[in-house]
């Protein structure tokens, strides 16, 4: 797996808002991890972050994987330092997304793991192939399930079909020139729009080469109204053969 492109647009690109979206990738181990961290939730661009890297060391979740991710999050906290609201606002939760992906060469596999409504698309080409976990824009609509920093709202994680439900995996054996696309709930809604409608979204962000690219087409999409104002992150990545570097890349 051979990362191509990694961009993110914040809600407001010419302001200091923080970006919640956070992602992690290693080519060694084969696994990518995007996150979407909740805006109305305390701090949690550094939850977001914890759960992408974790999955990237160890996309095996499990209700303990879990556990050791929020055993992290609480280590970076000193609650007793904490302000009386800021406490009030951590006791309230962190919540995000996780999209994760885990590349297998050997029978030419992509597993997809989505906990809330980012989005993952196989693309060959510029052809679009299939997407996970939503395939209809309307999807979006509806309120995602999440990660949380409250161990009562995780318990789906035990259930017996967390794995059926939310995971898939892409066949790349019959594809010419595969690509993964993984992108925030905003830039997915507008992708899958596109394709519905059968314009070029698809070929636009992959033909992209910059970040700035991507702000000015994020910024546009919003100006025509055709995009929701969120954070928006595009992460793209090819599974070509060839040599692929030792290490862990992480933003």
């Amino acid at each position: 797996m051979r990362h191509l492109f990694a961009g993110s647009c914040p809600k407001d690109p010419s302001g200091s808002d923080i970006n919640e979206d956070r992602w992690a990738f290693s080519e060694s181990r084969g696994t990518l991890a995007l996150c979407d961290g909740a805006s109305e939730s305390f701090d949690s661009s550094v939850w977001a972050q914890i759960l992408a890297d974790k999955f990237t060391l160890d996309p095996a979740v499990t209700p303990e994987w879990l556990s050791d991710a929020l055993a992290d999050y609480v280590a970076r906290h000193d609650f007793a330092g904490m302000s009386w609201s800021r406490q009030a606002s951590y006791e309230r939760g962190s919540f995000a997304t996780l999209l994760g992906v885990q590349h297998i060469p050997g029978n030419q596999t992509v597993e997809v793991l989505a906990v809330g409504d980012s989005l993952a698309v196989l693309a060959d080409g510029n052809r679009f192939v299939s997407s996970w976990l939503y395939c209809n824009p309307e999807s979006f609509k509806e309120r995602p399930t999440l990660f949380a920093t409250l161990p009562e709202h995780n318990t789906f994680v035990s259930e017996g079909d967390f794995w059926t439900a939310r995971g898939t995996h892409f066949d790349l054996s019959d594809l010419k020139s595969p690509r993964l696309l993984c992108v925030t709930d905003a830039l997915g809604e507008w992708l899958l729009r596109q394709t519905q409608s059968g314009e070029e979204g698809l070929a636009r962000l992959l033909a992209l080469a910059t970040e700035e690219e991507l702000v000015n087409l994020v910024v546009e999409e919003r100006a025509v109204g055709r995009m929701r104002v969120d954070d928006s992150t595009l992460i793209v990545v090819a599974f070509d053969k060839g040599g692929e570097p030792d290490g862990v890349s992480v933003l």
